[in-house]
């Protein structure tokens, strides 16, 4: 039965909303340009949006392209949760620019409507809308401080790389639309599984291989990852953050609904081919970072690495495997968010580039020991130390393997997780040891009630779940079961 309109309009509040602020904003940089404003109705818009996914309704179709249920109402929650912290980031980071800020403002919204659409999405053209929306708005953000060559030349790399990763996505979708006749999520599944052995069983597979290759770029799985660190590494602090958590999120969340609906089981060959992709992100991710001093591109190298743990649910597809997949990104939001706010309020605007080499954060603990109190446990939480909700993401991942036994898979998780261990503790030792000629004497250096609001709230939230996760594994398991 088609719902009325009244309850599609109540379902899909939080992307009206959503809309709605990115409506308000252009109006008033338009009317009148205020920094502060601007930002503050901002961070109304993803508060207003966040509550809204609170509001119970059923599963609702708003059109044949979108639907609102439990599982999207939870990943747009995630999605302004994160959006709300970056923008207090932003606030400060701005604080010094020369040049207009309100505009970064109007991208962020866009981005984070963008994703929303994305994990709304149950066909191809909802699913490209809402990945090009949440891109074009990811290229402007990336390249804001346009005197800085480093930001510049991490958006026209993305810019240029991202656009061949969509065109080969949107490839693979026509190839199945010619052999199907569908691009609606559940009827393509199952038009796939009743013909999956008739002619048209090399389009079918090449399709789907074009598909994965397109997530495995948005997701910087290996060999698609080489994009990954030189784009985190250009881009604005705060930016970097919300594009290594919600654009991959959001992309991994709808991923899985995308394997959900169309109830496609992956071939043996495509499926032992990405065990291999990551087993190799893993392994790459983790190794890379080893060698590198600059905290941008470790945290890159870092995430590919994560991104192969998450790969291990979507392969083994047991009962705990969409939970595993809805807490690790949760898990990896937040303390990945943690990590760049770090470097966030260590940096600036101005010419210099970001305080991103690890030198800069030799003795910090002795100079600014408020950042140092939440970037040490977000890179311990990275690693999978206990009482952290990046432990709890780790064990997930690891009982959804052994549950379907796929013990090498869950070597995989165990190893990267130990030759992780090493570069993240590097980063926190180095932060206790004094500078040559420094006196370790105890400064709380000024941090603006922004970026403190934003740090207090991630580490509130690493370690309130970290030690009690039963409200947010709640709220993953409804979530999970509005996918079955």
């Amino acid at each position: 039965m088609t719902p009325s309109l009244g309850a599609q309009l109540s379902a899909a509040a939080p992307l009206i909303l959503m809309a709605g602020g990115i409506v308000l904003i252009m109006l008033l940089i338009a009317a009148r340009r205020d920094h502060r404003a601007v930002a503050q109705l901002t961070t109304l818009g993803f508060v207003l949006t966040f509550g809204a996914c609170f509001l119970a309704h059923p599963a609702t179709d708003l059109t044949p392209l979108l639907v609102i249920d439990t599982y999207a109402r939870f990943a747009i929650a995630l999605i302004a949760a994160a959006g709300g912290v970056t923008v207090p980031l932003l606030y400060a980071y701005l604080g010094h620019y020369d040049g207009y800020r309100e505009e970064m403002y109007l991208l962020l919204l866009l981005a984070a409507f963008g994703a929303m659409v994305l994990v709304c999405a149950r066909h191809a053209a909802s699913l490209l809308l809402g990945l090009e929306t949440m891109g074009v708005a990811l290229f402007g953000m990336i390249a804001y401080p346009v005197r800085r060559k480093r930001p510049l030349e991490a958006g026209i790399k993305y810019l240029v790389l991202s656009a061949a990763a969509t065109a080969t996505l949107l490839f693979g979708f026509a190839l199945l639309y010619a052999a199907t006749g569908s691009l609606h999520f559940a009827t393509l599944g199952s038009i796939l599984q009743a013909a999956s052995a008739g002619d048209a069983r090399g389009l079918v597979l090449a399709g789907l291989a074009l598909i994965w290759a397109g997530f495995a770029f948005k997701l910087s799985l290996v060999p698609f990852h080489l994009w990954t660190a030189d784009v985190l590494e250009g881009a604005p602090a705060p930016v970097a953050g919300f594009l290594a958590t919600v654009s991959k999120g959001a992309v991994a969340l709808l991923l899985l609904r995308w394997l959900d609906a169309t109830g496609l089981a992956l071939a043996p060959g495509l499926a032992a081919a990405l065990a291999v992709v990551a087993a190799l992100s893993i392994l790459v991710g983790n190794l890379a970072a080893l060698q590198h001093n600059n905290l941008k591109r470790l945290l890159a190298y870092s995430s590919i690495a994560h991104f192969g743990y998450l790969l291990v649910p979507f392969l083994v597809l047991g009962a705990t495997a969409h939970e595993a997949v809805l807490f690790y990104v949760a898990a990896y939001t937040v303390m990945t968010l943690g990590c760049f706010a770090a470097i966030a309020v260590m940096s600036g605007s101005e010419a210099h580039d970001d305080a991103d080499h690890l030198y800069d954060y030799r003795g910090l603990f002795w100079r600014r020991p408020l950042v140092t109190s939440v970037f040490v446990p977000m890179l311990l939480a990275q690693a999978g130390v206990p009482l952290t909700l990046g432990f709890l993401a780790k064990f997930y991942v690891l009982t959804a393997a052994v549950e379907r036994h796929a013990w090498w898979l869950a070597l995989a998780v165990v190893v990267g997780s130990a030759i992780g261990l090493y570069y993240y503790l590097r980063v926190v030792v180095v932060q206790f040891l004094p500078k040559p000629g420094m006196r370790p004497e105890g400064q709380w250096s000024e941090m603006s009630i922004a970026s403190g609001v934003a740090l207090a709230l991630l580490l509130a939230l690493l370690i309130g779940f970290g030690v009690w996760p039963q409200p947010l594994a709640a709220g993953i398991g409804r979530a999970a079961a509005a996918l079955h």
